[in-house]
């Protein structure tokens, strides 16, 4: 198998639905906030899979480690992440 990462580093809203991601860094949130988002498993170099990005609240529905979540519309805005992408 081989693993390749492409592109740079992007908001989440830029994946489209069944898109694989690592979660590279987080922008524009404080330590406090930063804390809140590790807590929900969110650390730097986590692979979650964008299961919906069409929310009309800006929620953005995810799975990470096999557990579906909801992202807040902060929560999802304060996320970089870069593609990822799986060939065999």
């Amino acid at each position: 198998m081989i693993i390749k990462i492409v592109g740079y580093q992007i908001s989440i809203r830029e994946l489209c639905a069944g898109s694989t991601a690592i979660l590279l860094g987080y922008k524009n949130v404080y330590g406090g906030y930063i804390g809140k988002l590790v807590a929900k498993g969110l650390t730097l170099g986590k692979t979650l899979t964008i299961l919906d990005t069409a929310s009309s609240e800006g929620r953005v529905k995810v799975m990470l480690e096999g557990k579906i979540f909801d992202l807040s519309k902060p929560e999802a805005d304060a996320l970089c992440v870069r593609e990822f992408n799986k060939t065999l």
